[in-house]
């Protein structure tokens, strides 16, 4: 199985023609974590997903994906919905003519969901830091003498990305719902001094956003956030369609 950080980091910065990192503040922490991704020793492996590391410096990375729907006992919507469509298009065969394909992707998504599932698998990965420390320590990877970074890379997967429109009656405008700006993450985060970075992945129509979180410069960010609760969630229903069609071949 593919390392899913890993995966994650390669989508969103092989865009050849670049990935625009978004961040407030100085940009300090945003460099170094350029610094560490190009020219430092990359180790993978579970718990932490992955290891930078340069000379006595290094920088913990771990990955984690969320989306806006409900979740309960058996787990998000959005994978049960996609898992069950998966299943289907299986059993699909492809015809001569062609054999078309579509379903959709039924539940709810809110804000208040989308904030639950981030908020929980992030205070989750949390009480792992000292256990991720820990591992890296068994396999001689760091020692006490080695100065460790802590970076959450969460990525939402919501199926067209999630979005909101103010609620202005005379101009309605959707922008980007986005947890560098989420004043109710922000807040976590503030709350949370054992992760010095998050690097925030997500996507929204053609778009994709990539935003980089220094706690040390929280400050900024709480001062520029949006208060995503007092607007309209945009709550689509994602549509999918596949057209399968046999080749023939050459005998």
């Amino acid at each position: 199985m593919e390392n899913e950080a890993l995966q994650t980091l390669m989508h969103y910065f092989s865009n050849e023609n670049g990935t625009e990192l978004h961040f407030l503040g100085t940009g300090v922490g945003a460099q170094m974590f350029s610094d560490f991704f190009q020219n430092g020793e990359k180790y993978i492996g579970d718990a932490p997903d992955m290891l930078l590391k340069k000379k006595n410096e290094a920088l913990i990375i771990e990955h984690f994906t969320f989306d806006s729907y409900h979740v309960n006992r058996k787990g998000s919507q959005n994978r049960k919905e996609q898992n069950r469509i998966r299943r289907r298009e299986e059993l699909v065969k492809a015809t001569d003519s062609g054999a078309l394909f579509h379903d959709k992707i039924n539940g709810k998504s809110s804000y208040s969901d989308y904030l639950k599932n981030v908020s929980k698998s992030f205070t989750e990965h949390y009480a792992h830091i000292s256990i991720y420390r820990d591992n890296l320590k068994k396999h001689g990877l760091i020692d006490d003498d080695t100065q460790t970074y802590v970076l959450f890379l969460i990525d939402d997967v919501s199926p067209l990305g999630t979005m909101a429109s103010t609620k202005d009656e005379f101009e309605s405008k959707v922008i980007p719902i986005t947890l560098a700006l989420c004043n109710d993450f922000l807040s976590l985060l503030s709350s949370s001094p054992d992760v010095n970075y998050v690097l925030s992945c997500s996507s929204a129509g053609n778009y994709e956003y990539v935003w980089f979180i220094d706690r040390a410069e929280i400050d900024t960010y709480i001062k520029n956030a949006v208060n995503y609760a007092n607007m309209n969630f945009m709550d689509f229903i994602p549509q999918v369609l596949s057209y399968k069609i046999t080749i023939p071949t050459n005998k």
